[in-house]
């Protein structure tokens, strides 16, 4: 138990690195270098979860800023899910727009168009994951890692795919 509880100080300290950025330094290399550093630390929480019961679970929330985002042990591996779609996506558009913008050459049309359908499907799964678990879990999401442009928010992301 002493190592989820290790996990998710790290999982608060991440997450506080994450909301004290600038609103500058959002959707930067640093924000994406920080919600890898999120991902790598729910996947160990994963692992220490699964070895708990739902009330262990619970118990170790306790007091906790998860508390009330990861209502049941298996929201982590949600969160795991979203958030691999959300820099799957991010990465691909941030790679197909460096393309555009700065290495057109002969073979840059197949690498565009792959790069672009990786985005989209990414995306389109993200919408669907956030569907399931509905607008308020999902606001949830989005404040706790500091992804608070449009692209991100619920209407544009119920908007669009």
């Amino acid at each position: 138990m002493a190592s989820l509880q290790r996990s998710l100080v790290n999982l608060e300290m991440l997450s506080d690195d994450i909301n004290a950025l600038d609103a500058n330094a959002l959707n930067t290399a640093a924000h994406i270098r920080l919600l890898h550093n999120v991902l790598e630390e729910l996947k160990i929480a994963e692992q220490f979860a699964a070895q708990e019961t739902e009330a262990s679970f619970h118990k170790t929330l306790l007091g906790s800023m998860f508390e009330n985002i990861f209502e049941r042990k298996r929201m982590v591996g949600v969160y795991i899910k979203l958030l691999g779609y959300v820099l799957t996506a991010w990465e691909a558009t941030n790679k197909a727009n460096a393309i555009i913008s700065e290495n057109f050459d002969s073979s840059a049309d197949k690498r565009l168009e792959l790069l672009q359908v990786k985005a989209i499907k990414a995306k389109s799964q993200l919408k669907t994951v956030a569907t399931a678990m509905g607008q308020g879990d999902y606001g949830k999401f989005t404040q706790t890692l500091g992804l608070t442009t449009p692209e991100w928010q619920w209407d544009t992301l119920r908007a669009r795919f």
